[in-house]
C-alpha cells in the first residue's frame, strides 16, 4: 500500500461513508484505495502529536514502508501518549473495541489479498456480487470503527487538523533519525528519475517515445 497525496476529507467521507447496496469491482478498488487514504490521514497525526514537523511526517508517510497490520498498531499507540510500551496499549483497546479489531482482521485477511490480486493483475475484475459487496462493507466498515475508537478514546476524529488534537509546531530532526527512533519500518528507495532513465536509453531503439 501507499498513496503518494492526501486524499481530502470530502472525497474520503463521500467515498468511506457510502451505503451503496450494489456495488462494482472498481467500487471495491477505489474504497480500499480511500481506507488506505484514510490510515494516512491517522498517521499524520500520531507523527504530529510526537513532535514531528508536519514536512518530516509527510515524508515518513510516503517514503516508508510498514505492513499494514503492524503500522495501524503503531499509529493507535503513537496515538496513546500515556508512556505505555505499545503491547499493552494495544492489549488494552483490545478490550474496549472487539468490533474494531474483529473488522481490522477482516481487512487484512480478506480485503487486503483481493485488493492484491487485483493491483498485481493476478486477477482483472471481480465478478462474484456478493463477494463484491462484502468487500465493499469490510471497508466502509472499517473506517467507521476506526472513527467510532478515536471518538471514544480520544475525543477526535482523523479528519480534523493534528493542531486540535493537541500536536505542537514540532521540533526539527532528521528524518531518518525520527524513523528508528519511533520504529516506522524501513525507507523505501525512490525510483529513477525520468532524465535518468532517458540518458539509460541513449543508444537503444528505444531512447524515444513512440
Amino acid at each position: 500500500m501507499w498513496l503518494k497525496e492526501m486524499i481530502s476529507v470530502k472525497q474520503l467521507k463521500t467515498v468511506l461513508s457510502s451505503n451503496k447496496r450494489t456495488n462494482t469491482s472498481d467500487d471495491f478498488f477505489k474504497s480500499h484505495r480511500y481506507v488506505e487514504g484514510y490510515i494516512k490521514r491517522v498517521f499524520l497525526v500520531a507523527l504530529r502529536l510526537n513532535g514531528v514537523q508536519y514536512k518530516n511526517a509527510m515524508k515518513i508517510i510516503e517514503g516508508t514502508y510498514i505492513k499494514t497490520g503492524s503500522l495501524i498498531e503503531k499509529v493507535l499507540f503513537l496515538l496513546n501518549q500515556t508512556g505505555g510500551k505499545q503491547q499493552q496499549v494495544i492489549t488494552q483497546l483490545k478490550k474496549s473495541h472487539p468490533d474494531f479489531f474483529k473488522i481490522n482482521e477482516l481487512v487484512l485477511k480478506f480485503t487486503v489479498p483481493y485488493r492484491n490480486r487485483l493491483a498485481h493483475g493476478t486477477i482483472e475484475e471481480l465478478k462474484n456480487q456478493e463477494l463484491v459487496n462484502w468487500l465493499c462493507h469490510i471497508n466502509r466498515s472499517f473506517f467507521r470503527e476506526f472513527e467510532n475508537l478515536l471518538l471514544k478514546e480520544f475525543g477526535h476524529s482523523a479528519f480534523e487538523k493534528p493542531r486540535k488534537w493537541g500536536a505542537k509546531r514540532g521540533e526539527q530532526e532528521k528524518t531518518e533519525d525520527i524513523i528508528k527512533e519511533l520504529k516506522l519500518g524501513s525507507i523505501v528507495s525512490e525510483p529513477l528519475n525520468l532524465t535518468t532513465v532517458q540518458k539509460s536509453l541513449q543508444g537503444t531503439a528505444y531512447e524515444k517515445l513512440p
